[in-house]
């Protein structure tokens, strides 16, 4: 699909994609790049409020704590308008809980929702540390599958497994793809 969106890592989220397809996760159609920065609280007021969220099973404070922009967005099977429509559901409650991680722990950091699928995204990456006050993540999706789907196919294979070879493809996609 063409990206209609002007986005100034949209040529990135396209490299992104192309580089998990051709590392073994052919069903990663889709990479929307995003500029989170926290809005003032330190760490443990952050994680406090998200694990008290957690606790209550109630959504996570992702607005009151962080600010989130989207910077770069490349799908095979929607523009850009789309999926920033359906951002709040197809960005689950079970990433948006590892937000503080992503910004506050050093990269690479994956964290994954194993119950996605559809248009929700799979995982939640960062590749290289923060820069500016800044953190850069990467949502993925398969669209045709969850990855308990996946591991369904490929027998033999566990969860950490899987993980880990996600992660390994996450720590050397850092030197492959410039995100700025």
């Amino acid at each position: 699909m063409k990206n209609t969106s002007t986005l100034k890592a949209n040529e990135a989220a396209e490299r992104i994609v192309q580089y998990f397809q051709e590392n073994g996760f052919a069903g990663i159609t889709e990479a929307l790049i995003i500029r989170i920065r926290p809005k003032g609280a330190d760490r443990s007021e952050i994680e406090a409020a998200f694990e008290a969220a957690h606790e209550q099973d109630i959504a996570p404070p992702v607005q009151q704590y962080f600010e989130i922009r989207p910077f770069g967005h490349y799908s095979g099977f929607r523009s850009f308008e789309e999926a920033k429509s359906a951002i709040q559901s197809d960005f689950t409650e079970a990433l948006r809980m590892e937000i503080p991680r992503l910004f506050f722990d050093p990269a690479p950091v994956v964290t994954d929702d194993a119950m996605a699928s559809g248009s929700k995204y799979d995982v939640l990456m960062k590749i290289t540390d923060n820069a500016d006050g800044y953190a850069i993540g990467i949502l993925l999706n398969d669209p045709e599958a969850s990855f308990l789907e996946y591991i369904g196919t490929h027998h033999g294979d566990d969860w950490k497994q899987i993980i880990g070879n996600l992660e390994i493809t996450t720590t050397s996609l850092a030197s492959e793809v410039d995100l700025f």
